[in-house]
């Protein structure tokens, strides 16, 4: 079993980093060299959202000793999750990844069953879904469930469609539904379309969808084959969160980015259970002179939550719950307390982490990061500020000095180090490296770069334990993949 450990300082300031997008990132990061396991100091620089001064620790904490989240003795909590399962680990403790299992076809996504959080449902980008039992630690032949996609065969980095998110119904397992977001290939459009689906058990089968199941709860044209997004996850209000990207090619050519009327480049909400009246979303809109091709979808059968921002303002599309994303490739929900982290992917210099909430603007393509992309605006360099154009700053950002492609990661719960509980941590999928962070709602405390991972770093994900996943590639840039990974964020051995 590998495992890898900081090899760097964690020095924590307000971070520039990188540009690529993820799953199609082509060019910027190196090789797969493997990761130095010699330890780091760790430092941090906190920026608070009413102060611009930065002040600097060598600790590795996040919380004080009395205020986890986890049972010491590890048979109770008081937060919901399950008892916890590990033997805690007081002190401040180098950030390594344990390596899980290896075998998978560009994992983008790796959640634990709701109620058996051992038991790991890891997300193919080639169309599969796989159960990973405990102790297993390769890919199993067998699949949960397979849809054929877009990019499904895809020996090398490069492709950025295929399937790219998956959710449990809040209801699981009594519930028996699971949803997924793809490309699919028989797809309309210029470019394979995001299409949300609703899967169900198969009868007397816990570990395989019926595939005559299939129901289409909302699709997404998708006038290029970049800058999909394709996450999705049910916040804790038990509705489907949805992330679209601007609609690709680049620098916004489809012009999503500031149209409130369509649901390219915006993070949607919805109820997926069917009301009855028909809904025909606009993903985008025909501009032939700049090659972007909108097909006409629908109509589908959901619901749109009496409650979403912009429900009864004819200048948005009633879906919308935040605006202005380029890429929002991979996001996630705090388990306590529900903050919503997305990691938005950059286009010439900046990538950033936002805090997400109903009805805010994010920026693109007015702005990247903090700064301004498309012509003037209000530069504001306070963490999660609204300047005066209305848009909403992020928690964080990093050049492309840095890094190139930002890879949304989540928030560590776990009970194993109680001195991580309550930090985020994201990776970037160029240069391989670990970075973590801790907003408290009005400080970011940014440990910058916690750990050289050596491959890239693909995707995200969590289990009810409140453990942190982190899924790879192993490939050159623009090269063959030889592997995919699977990892918990845990301490070195």
């Amino acid at each position: 079993m590998r495992r890898f450990v900081s090899s760097l300082p964690l020095s924590l300031l307000l971070l520039p980093a990188c540009s690529d997008d993820g799953a199609g990132a082509t060019g910027g990061g190196s090789g797969s060299t493997g990761a130095d396991t010699s330890a780091g100091t760790m430092t941090a620089t906190t920026v608070s959202t009413t102060e611009s001064t930065t002040t600097a620790s060598t600790t590795v904490s996040t919380t004080d000793p009395d205020t986890t989240a986890g049972s010491s003795d590890g048979t109770t909590t008081d937060t919901g999750m399950p008892a916890c399962p590990y033997t805690p680990i007081d002190g401040n403790q180098e950030v390594g990844l344990q390596q899980v299992a290896s075998g998978f076809d560009r994992p983008v996504l790796a959640i634990g069953h709701p109620t058996e959080p051992d038991r790991l449902f890891v997300v193919e980008q080639g169309g599969n879904v796989r159960i990973l039992e405990p102790g297993q630690t390769t890919a199993p032949a067998d699949a949960f469930l397979t849809v054929q996609v877009s990019c499904g065969n895809n020996p090398t980095i490069g492709c950025e469609q295929g399937l790219l998110g998956f959710a449990f119904h809040p209801g699981f397992p009594d519930d028996p539904r699971v949803y997924v977001s793809y490309s699919p290939v028989d797809g309309q459009g210029a470019s394979a379309p995001t299409r949300v689906s609703e899967f169900t058990l198969m009868e007397g089968d816990p570990d395989h969808v019926d595939p005559a199941s299939e129901r289409v709860v909302i699709e997404a044209a998708q006038p290029f084959g970049n800058h999909n997004g394709g996450m999705i996850a049910f916040g804790p209000d038990d509705l489907l969160y949805i992330g679209l990207g601007d609609g690709g090619d680049g620098g916004d050519t489809p012009q999503t980015g500031r149209n409130t009327s369509v649901i390219l480049s915006k993070l949607l909400r919805i109820d997926p259970e069917p009301d009855g009246t028909p809904d025909s979303p606009v993903a985008c809109i025909d501009n032939p002179g700049n090659g972007v091709s909108c097909a006409e979808l629908g109509p589908f059968d959901y619901t749109i939550p009496p409650d979403n921002p912009f429900v009864g303002d004819d200048a948005f599309a009633p879906e919308i719950y935040a605006w202005g994303f380029r890429n929002p490739w991979r996001f996630a929900f705090d388990p306590q307390g529900g903050t919503l982290y997305v990691g938005d992917v950059g286009q010439g210099n900046y990538e950033e982490v936002d805090i997400v909430v109903a009805g805010a603007d994010y920026g693109w393509s007015n702005m990247e990061g903090f700064h301004c992309f498309n012509g003037d605006c209000d530069e504001v360099m306070t963490p999660n500020a609204i300047n005066a154009d209305g848009i909403t700053m992020p928690i964080l950002e990093y050049t492309h000095d840095n890094g190139c492609s930002i890879t949304g990661g989540a928030v560590y719960r776990s009970c194993e180090v109680p001195a991580w509980d309550g930090m985020y941590v994201y990776g970037d999928y160029c240069n391989g490296q670990l970075y973590a962070a801790v907003w408290d709602g009005s400080t970011v405390m940014d440990f910058g770069s916690v750990l050289s991972q050596g491959e890239r770093i693909l995707g995200n994900g969590w289990n009810a334990y409140g453990d942190v996943f982190i899924t790879t590639v192993d490939a050159p840039p623009n090269g063959p993949i030889t592997d995919g990974f699977v990892y918990r964020l845990a301490p070195p051995a």
